[in-house]
């Protein structure tokens, strides 16, 4: 198995965008990526917009040869939308278009927004076909848990896993290590590579109870997986890069072999 990040904070965008390679399967998790139009009062910096183009590029680049797509939940960066026109970092979905034999898989209404509600029906209409909640299937090779809450309370998430041999990896997308039960989900699964969001500890609201919580969870986490890999939402704050190493991870961009480059926590720096 191989697995490749192609978009994360630490790569200098928002996005989980990842790939995962077995002996006869590409699996595109998360195909989407986006910038945060206001940070510090700024609009994004050139450096952000040129690390959202990579992510765009190398997301459509591995299109074409996907076999199975799986889309998390309904935010921007994690999937394309059909708005995208209103935000030019973000795929348009009509720039989207997978193999017709392309399995996809996304989490049902249950639980969802009006506004992802809006977004996983205007995807099935854009790939022409209907799409079944994913959630508690496994075709042997990739499974997709019921989904669990976002952190922050934004709608529900799913998990997948995508196993070969020995190997397993799990993509545990914007759980943020705050949930005990999407833990012993991913727990369950007996993981060798777990990728992650971790708390967003540059919003106000996040509290100290939950960045301690989170923490101890990543270190359950890192005591089974031979690799745990957190990044998004941790990396939006110039301390985020510490955090990670002390619970135990490694951001996206160490994993690839790259040095982290957090260009929206340091947006005022950037234009400065």
């Amino acid at each position: 198995m191989q697995v490749l990040f192609l978009g994360a904070e630490s790569l200098g965008a928002r996005s989980m965008a990842t790939v995962v390679l077995t002996a006869d399967r590409t699996v595109l998790i998360d195909p989407g990526v986006a910038l945060a139009p206001k940070r510090s009062g700024l609009p994004p910096h050139p450096l952000e917009a040129a690390a959202a183009e990579r992510t765009r590029e190398a997301v459509l680049g591995w299109l074409p040869r996907a076999t199975d797509i799986v889309v998390t939940h309904f935010h921007g960066d994690h999937m394309p939308l059909a708005d995208a026109d209103a935000d030019p970092s973000q795929i348009p979905l009509a720039a989207f278009t997978p193999p017709v034999e392309c399995r996809i898989r996304v989490p049902g209404e249950g639980g969802q927004s009006g506004r992802s509600r809006a977004r996983r029906r205007a995807f099935a209409q854009a790939l022409g076909r209907a799409l079944p909640a994913a959630g508690g299937t496994d075709d042997g090779v990739i499974a997709c848990a019921d989904p669990f809450a976002h952190g922050g309370g934004s709608g529900p998430v799913m998990i997948v896993a995508v196993r070969e041999g020995n190997e397993c990896f799990v993509h545990a997308s914007d759980t943020q290590l705050l949930s005990a039960e999407a833990v012993a989900t991913v727990l369950a699964w007996r993981p060798t590579l777990v990728y992650t969001s971790g708390p967003p500890l540059y919003l106000s609201a996040t509290t100290w109870e939950e960045a301690d919580r989170a923490r101890a969870h990543a270190a359950r986490i890192a005591s089974v997986a031979r690799t745990l890999v957190i990044d998004h939402h941790i990396l939006r704050g110039v301390g985020g890069l510490r955090w990670v190493e002390d619970a135990g991870g490694v951001p996206a961009a160490a994993f690839m072999g790259v040095r982290p480059r957090l260009l929206e926590a340091r947006r005022r720096e950037l234009w400065g």
